[in-house]
């Protein structure tokens, strides 16, 4: 079994073992700029991958999908997938075939406590600096966030990430490099962006997506969903592909810490035609930020949380949770009444640059004037 160590933001040490099963590969791939070979000191949290099977004295749902307590771990079951955790939280199992964010977010949660120590919250967001201006994306998975990125990266921005990144009470934000999860409809958007496959099988998969693409326009028709499913099932790990920012536009250059210009939050518009923009208030803006979180990550560990409060003697895991998740509002707060605050909304078309979505969101992220700027000329 193989040994890949981690070392994240403030000194958080993260040893993850496996034989190529998907957390395992998804850690290699997503989070490569962290790796380190030889750390010197055991690991803070430590990430198993196991084929042991788990037998609980007690559950909470159905037989092959509950949370349960064997006396010494907490389980989440999916079927023939679960995840086993040990009080505490600083030793994980997981099956070969368990999603690998599962994992991931208890993982960030503890990178997020000591990060809110600091004033520092994580927000589900993309970056740039574009022209000596940063600006931040936050969305829902969908909206058009790495479209929005490779836009403003092909016209010679800088990244501070692509997928989540740290953000201060202070203004400033904090660059999270990992690798971007490029969608076909990504490359089909811009025709410049190569991709590198690990293996044939990793080829073969990007090859059938691109076959349903071109034939069927995406998912929806019957023939393509069988397509997929048998290229995910006979092709797939996980049916993720992870890439490195930099590696796509070789002037890009990752930027660790910026001060805040403007943050705009990304809407998909599927009636669009055009990308449309305006300001957002303070209270609109926590409203956005809160339901991203919930969605990203707040919601599914409160639900593990609660069950593992609910099981475990002295579980106070909510408690934990609520007190970070306040501590992080009170830091997207105080950003947003410093900063520019927007919505944009983006039409849902596949092939950017054929509809001129790339330009018009340029021009966008051009137009938008920082609210310091804005204030002093007053």
């Amino acid at each position: 079994m193989n040994k890949h160590h981690y070392e994240f933001f403030d000194g958080l040490l993260v040893e993850v073992s496996g034989s190529g099963g998907r957390t395992d590969e998804q850690f290699r791939k997503m989070y490569d700029h962290f790796r380190v070979a030889s750390p010197g000191r055991e690991p803070d949290i430590v990430i198993e991958e196991t084929t042991k099977d788990v037998d609980p004295d007690v559950v909470l749902g159905d037989p092959k999908d509950y949370y349960g307590w064997t006396g010494e771990q907490f389980v989440i079951r999916n079927g023939t997938s679960f995840m086993a955790v040990t009080p505490g939280w600083d030793h994980i199992q997981v099956t070969p075939g368990f999603e690998p964010f599962y994992a991931i977010y208890p993982m960030e949660f503890e990178i997020r406590k000591r990060m809110v120590e600091e004033g520092r919250a994580l927000v589900h967001a993309s970056g740039v600096q574009l022209n000596g201006k940063t600006t931040l994306f936050p969305a829902w998975r969908g909206a058009g966030k790495t479209n929005t990125l490779l836009s403003l990266l092909r016209e010679g921005a800088n990244f501070l990430s692509d997928d989540r990144l740290w953000v201060g009470a202070d203004g400033e934000a904090f660059g999270y490099p990992l690798g971007v999860n490029l969608q076909p409809y990504n490359i089909e958007s811009f025709s410049e962006v190569e991709l590198t496959h690990d293996s044939l099988k990793d080829r073969l998969r990007h090859e059938v997506h691109e076959y349903v693409d071109d034939r069927f326009g995406g998912a929806d028709q019957l023939p393509a969903t069988a397509l997929l499913y048998l290229n995910g099932k006979f092709l797939s790990d996980d049916g993720r592909d992870f890439t490195d920012v930099g590696s796509l536009y070789s002037t890009a250059e990752y930027v660790e810490r910026s001060s805040v210009d403007n943050i705009v939050f990304l809407q998909a518009a599927p009636n669009n035609r055009h990308v449309t923009s305006e300001p957002l208030s303070t209270e609109e803006a926590m409203k956005g930020i809160t339901s991203i979180c919930n969605f990203e990550w707040d919601g599914r560990l409160r639900e593990y949380f609660h069950a593992y409060d609910s099981l475990v003697g002295d579980g106070a895991m909510i408690e934990s949770l609520d007190e970070v998740i306040r501590r992080e509002r009170e830091v997207f707060e105080e950003l947003f009444e410093d900063v520019g605050t927007y919505c944009a909304r983006i039409p849902r078309e596949r092939n950017w640059t054929e509809h001129g979505l790339d330009t018009e969101v340029v021009e966008m992220i051009d137009s938008l004037e920082p609210r310091r700027a804005v204030e002093a000329s007053d």
